[in-house]
């Protein structure tokens, strides 16, 4: 399932398979200084940090991007106009400026002046109008196809860009973290021809570091800086090399900041027993994309660490809310399932202890969250209760539904253990506490398509475990809204809740912080009484890091490549 809120960009997207989500995070603040997370001039590292990670990239580009290594290398090749900052905060990037106004409807942001591509090229408006129109070209079926929906960009200026919301947000401003992308390589390429383009292989950016080699095994990165292109140099081509990309000699210019780091080089393993073996002989700095399982081994080695981020992916129980499935329409028998299962054992089972219960869609890290909120107690005698209270029989040949003569069972769909072990064994500790309280389950593994397209997106489930990505600023509307089951939302579930339309619609409203809290607070009470979807956990993103690595500062992430958003500050010592 792509990204296809038809509503704007900013809104939630139900991950069903094996991505994560990108947008999110407080929204409508006035512009903040970059302050510690913008390195100040200082020393240079003499040696590259070095990170071992599962797989290789497919294609470096904001547009094109598929896989894990594909985004992390665009977090640091890349800009977008705000960044994520220290605290939750979002702080300037390309953007020099930005406001809104009174209705929340149009904004306007100014450009920085020095703002380059490391080819040299300025960066305009209308990089940021060409990035927008190709993610919302009817032709364009990337990671982020349909997510910009209903907002109108518009380059006033070389430095000015307005946006305009058919819906206003309250998490816009988390949007333009979307990385932009150059027009001036990329603007006369047809939209359909994109992926196929060597500049995958030989990407041109704007952000904190430059690749200058890349083949089947690693890639290496310098300081933007000190990488600039000459001015002639020409963008990639047809003739560019596919296994080996060498940019001409690098120039600097002193007058910026530079990072500490002399370089990044990322080495690509295809499995995790080489790379635990690289790590474990002293020939990485860090590693990630690696089961929280090996992490957890890694971290333990002497003068290693477990960086835990917070993730903003919710492991959760989607149950079949339509008409067609009675045995769910009870908001105390929805309770009842999530008080059977013991979610310690399964954040022990699937994520290796790296998570945190859920006490609903919204994270704990999240400024947006409800301190009173209190996750539902693993209780499977106060489940059987509820299940009687709701007129449920028990029998030795498992639960029957009021009147009903044949026992019920349930399948519980999930991606198959290759596509996303997390999922995998989360289901399984599902079904193992379901069938401890009697009920007839069943686990079934899918290939993520099918699970996807076939299954989730027609309804043909009844219950589903599923990754939902919230986002760093949390809009539930495509996830539960009465509309968005058939409007091509993310409402898999089937939810129509008239009362609930009126407070997500509230909740995703522009305003000050104090009334998003208020609206966001009156939302998941109402959300905890329903439970239309049972939360279990939100997993934690784990890197592990050597003690010679310093600087890395835990905060919230939508996606594992969020990390990189201090790396400005990130210091080596001499030596492993």
């Amino acid at each position: 399932m792509t990204r296809n809120d038809s509503v704007v960009v900013g809104a939630l997207v139900v991950l069903l398979a094996v991505t994560a989500g990108f947008i999110g995070a407080p929204a409508l603040r006035p512009p903040t200084s970059p302050g510690s997370s913008t390195a100040s001039e200082g020393p240079i590292t003499a040696r590259p940090y070095v990170e071992g990670t599962i797989g290789a990239p497919v294609s470096i580009s904001p547009l094109t991007a598929r896989s894990q290594v594909d985004r992390d290398l665009v977090a640091l090749i890349f800009s977008g106009l705000v960044r994520n900052g220290p605290g939750g905060t979002l702080v300037p990037d390309l953007a020099k400026r930005w406001s809104v106004d009174a209705a929340g409807r149009v904004w306007t942001v100014e450009l920085r002046d020095d703002a380059r591509w490391h080819d040299g090229e300025p960066v305009t408006s209308d990089d940021v109008v060409y990035t927008i129109q190709t993610l919302q070209d009817p032709a364009y079926t990337g990671p982020s196809a349909g997510s910009w929906n209903e907002v109108t960009v518009q380059a006033t200026s070389p430095t000015m860009v307005t946006f305009t919301l058919k819906t206003p947000l309250g998490g816009f401003l988390q949007a333009l973290t979307q990385p932009i992308a150059p027009a001036h390589i990329l603007g006369e390429v047809p939209v359909d021809l994109l992926p196929e383009l060597p500049f995958g292989t030989a990407p041109i950016g704007s952000g904190p570091f430059a690749l200058t080699d890349l083949t089947a095994a690693s890639a290496t990165l310098v300081p933007s800086l000190m990488a600039e292109s000459q001015a002639a140099s020409p963008g990639p081509s047809a003739s560019a090399a596919s296994d080996s990309l060498t940019t001409p000699a690098p120039t600097i210019r002193p007058e910026r900041p530079l990072p500490y780091l002399a370089g990044i080089e990322f080495r690509f393993f295809a499995s995790p027993e080489p790379l635990a073996a690289a790590y474990r002989s002293g020939a990485l700095d860090a590693v990630s994309g690696i089961s929280p399982q090996l992490a957890a081994e890694l971290g333990a080695e002497p003068g290693s660490r477990l960086l835990r981020y917070p993730g903003s992916t919710l492991t959760a129980i989607l149950p079949n809310l339509r008409p067609s499935h009675p045995e769910f329409r009870s908001p105390g028998v929805r309770t009842a399932l999530l008080e059977a299962i013991d979610r310690q054992r399964l954040m022990t089972d699937a994520y290796a202890g790296a998570a945190v219960a859920a006490t609903g869609p919204i994270p704990a890290s999240s400024p947006l969250h409800d301190p009173a909120a209190k996750a539902v107690a693993f209780d499977r005698n106060a489940a059987r209760k509820a299940l009687r209270a709701a007129a449920w029989t028990s029998a030795p040949d498992g639960w029957h539904l009021p009147k009903a003569k044949l026992p019920l069972k349930i399948d519980v769909l999930s991606p198959d253990e290759a596509a996303n072990p997390g999922l995998y064994a989360a289901a399984e500790a599902v079904v193992r506490d379901w069938k401890r309280l009697g009920l007839g389950a069943t686990h079934v593994a899918l290939p993520p398509g099918e699970f996807v397209t076939s299954r989730l997106s027609r309804g043909d489930f009844q219950v589903a475990v599923a990754d939902v990505a919230v986002g760093l600023d949390p809009d539930l509307y495509p996830l539960m809204a009465s509309s968005q089951t058939l409007s091509g939302g993310s409402n898999v579930m089937g939810v129509q809740d008239p009362t609930l339309d009126a407070l997500l619609v509230k909740a995703r409203a522009p305003g000050s912080q104090a009334a998003r809290m208020a609206a966001y607070g009156a939302l998941q009470k109402a959300l905890a009484a329903a439970q239309y979807v049972l939360p279990l956990t939100f997993p934690d993103e784990v890197v592990v890091a050597r003690d010679t690595l310093s600087g890395p500062a835990v905060r919230q992430v939508g996606d594992p490549s969020d990390r990189f958003w201090d790396v400005l500050t990130w210091r080596l010592a001499a030596s492993r």
